[in-house]
């Protein structure tokens, strides 16, 4: 006679993990909204500046949405290792591949709907990438981006790619096309709040990585010093957020002229990665990259 373990046990305890993870990514998120709200008044009380005001209830979105979006990439953080990468060498030939750079202490897994949406546009030849190891420096994730470009190219057959960075997978893109010459095979980087001017929640944050997101780190003003020049066009579309409790403050997720800035409302630095608002821009700015409608501030407007 066999016995049958009894699962109740297990599930209680998955359960009891699952409830405290979600309170302590709560606790987290409100600390950090909070963060966001201190450091914004202040500035704001210095003198003029960008407003950021939400209503209570578009705040209380925003707050939830950010929760819900941490606790999702907590619960896909191991696919990102345990399901590999496809095989490169069932990349279709003739079709522009789209390569994924995932954030600061992430991995794949946290493309995991912009994979699909992506395929929904019919763009089946993506790669997303694991850079390790996390300790590496952003010009070390770059040549690791290089790697998987060349790739791509030699197994589509095509002299371009499509980049979306997140978060500092936004700095490793643009280091790419900017120093390491990466503006000859790209032809549309899009970046999701990337800290391009730095972040002052840098200082929370571990190794060397962390210290190359700071304001006034040798890395933000090397890459910010003087016009970018490159060889090539490029169509770099940074895509921020008025409610970004991460890159603080908000505005330094925005890339200097002459590249293109778009701004969503109410979104937060993990939702980014769930966002319908973000994902009609990047799928603009796949599509019709060339047909935008600039208005005040650097900003840009899909038509």
């Amino acid at each position: 006679m066999s016995i049958i373990p009894n699962p109740l046990p297990i599930l209680h305890v998955l359960a009891a993990i699952a409830a405290a993870t979600l309170v302590i990514i709560t606790i987290t998120v409100i600390g950090s909204y909070t963060i966001r709200r201190y450091e914004l008044g202040n500035r704001e009380s210095a003198g003029p500046s960008t407003p950021y005001t939400l209503p209570p209830f578009r705040r209380a979105l925003g707050i939830a949405g950010e929760v819900a979006a941490v606790f999702l990439c907590v619960v896909l953080y191991p696919f990102g290792y345990v399901i590999g990468e496809p095989s490169r060498a069932k990349l279709r030939r003739g079709e522009r591949a789209v390569v994924l750079c995932h954030g600061y202490m992430s991995n794949r897994s946290a493309f995991f709907v912009l994979r699909y949406v992506l395929g929904r546009m019919g763009r089946k030849n993506v790669i997303s990438l694991n850079f390790r190891p996390a300790s590496a420096s952003i010009p070390r994730f770059a040549e690791q981006l290089s790697e998987a470009v060349n790739l791509a190219l030699s197994r589509t057959g095509c002299d371009t790619v499509d980049l979306i960075g997140h978060s500092m997978g936004g700095l490793v893109v643009r280091y790419f096309i900017e120093k390491l010459g990466g503006a000859r095979c790209v032809h549309t980087a899009i970046t999701l709040g990337a800290p391009h001017r730095g972040t002052k929640t840098a200082v929370l944050g571990l190794f060397k990585t962390a210290e190359q997101f700071r304001p006034d780190s040798s890395f933000i003003r090397e890459l910010n010093r003087g016009l970018p020049r490159m060889p090539d066009p490029v169509n770099l579309v940074a895509i921020w957020s008025d409610f970004d409790t991460v890159v603080l403050p908000p505005e330094n997720a925005q890339l200097p002229e002459p590249y293109m800035n778009v701004m969503v409302t109410g979104v937060g630095h993990i939702a980014y990665l769930f966002s319908c608002q973000v994902f009609k821009h990047v799928r603009l700015a796949l599509r019709e990259s060339t047909a935008a409608l600039r208005y005040g501030h650097g900003e840009t407007r899909y038509i």
